[in-house]
């Protein structure tokens, strides 16, 4: 059984370095679908060996489809460039393929967010988990934001976490809720008005957001601060 890691790009000449030297003696092929970086990704992706190929953004599932189809493993794992990978997951990642009881897998991600690990707000490891590792073949990933990958075949959970270095300012995750809610009103994915409070409410308290200090709070806040800005750009696009 061989592995292919996909990993999407646009701009990650920061991140890139730390994700592909945690696939060290991980992996038979690397493919870096790039959608058009113009800093030094695709320089630094050919350094670690990997395969870059060029795919314009469309969306999220539709990169990570099309890096699926380009990959020659019988395993692929799906990444994104700010997550690495410790020994004792790859060590894990490596048994379940062997192991070949499961056609897919759950994996969860401990996200770093503004220079700390988040552990509850509804995006702790418990929370924050999805199918990454998968055989080739055995579905699809679907939605244009929040892409998840789908299977009806038998899936399996991994016990170790990937590293996410996710949000290192505000600005970027304002960013973020900009992008995705624009991405949202294109696949229609509308909510009720009060949606905003219904996310706070069960992020801060019934997910024990606040555990985390004003971490917890704030991504509560900007959380919600999402719902508001795609109900807003709902209604002004059906003026």
């Amino acid at each position: 059984m061989t592995l292919s890691v996909i990993v999407p790009t646009l701009n990650e000449e920061k991140d890139l370095p730390d994700c592909l030297s945690s696939l060290k003696g991980l992996a038979k092929e690397i493919i870096v679908v790039d959608s058009g970086s113009t800093d030094k990704t695709t320089a630094i992706a050919r350094k670690f060996g990997a395969k870059v190929v060029q795919h314009p953004f469309i969306s999220y599932s539709d990169t990570r489809n099309f890096g699926d189809s380009v990959a020659m493993g019988d395993w692929i794992l799906s990444l994104e460039a700010d997550v690495t990978i410790s020994s004792e997951l790859s060590a894990e990642i490596l048994e379940a393929i062997r192991s070949d009881r499961f056609d897919a897998h759950f994996l969860s991600r401990l996200n770093i967010i503004w220079g700390a690990p988040v552990f509850h707000t509804d995006w702790g490891p418990k929370d924050d988990t999805h199918i990454w590792l998968y055989r080739r073949g055995a579905g699809l990933w679907k939605s244009l934001v929040h892409e998840e990958f789908v299977t009806d075949k038998k899936v399996g959970r991994l016990k170790s976490f990937l590293i996410h270095k996710n949000y290192e300012t505000i600005s970027e995750f304002i960013d973020k809720i900009n992008k995705y809610s624009d991405l949202a009103v294109r696949q229609k994915n509308y909510f009720p008005n009060w949606w905003f409070l219904r996310d706070f409410f069960k992020r801060y308290f019934y997910k024990l957001g606040f555990l985390d200090g004003f971490r917890g709070l704030f991504l509560s806040y900007l959380q919600a601060v999402y719902y508001l800005t795609l109900m807003v750009k709902r209604h002004i696009k059906a003026i």
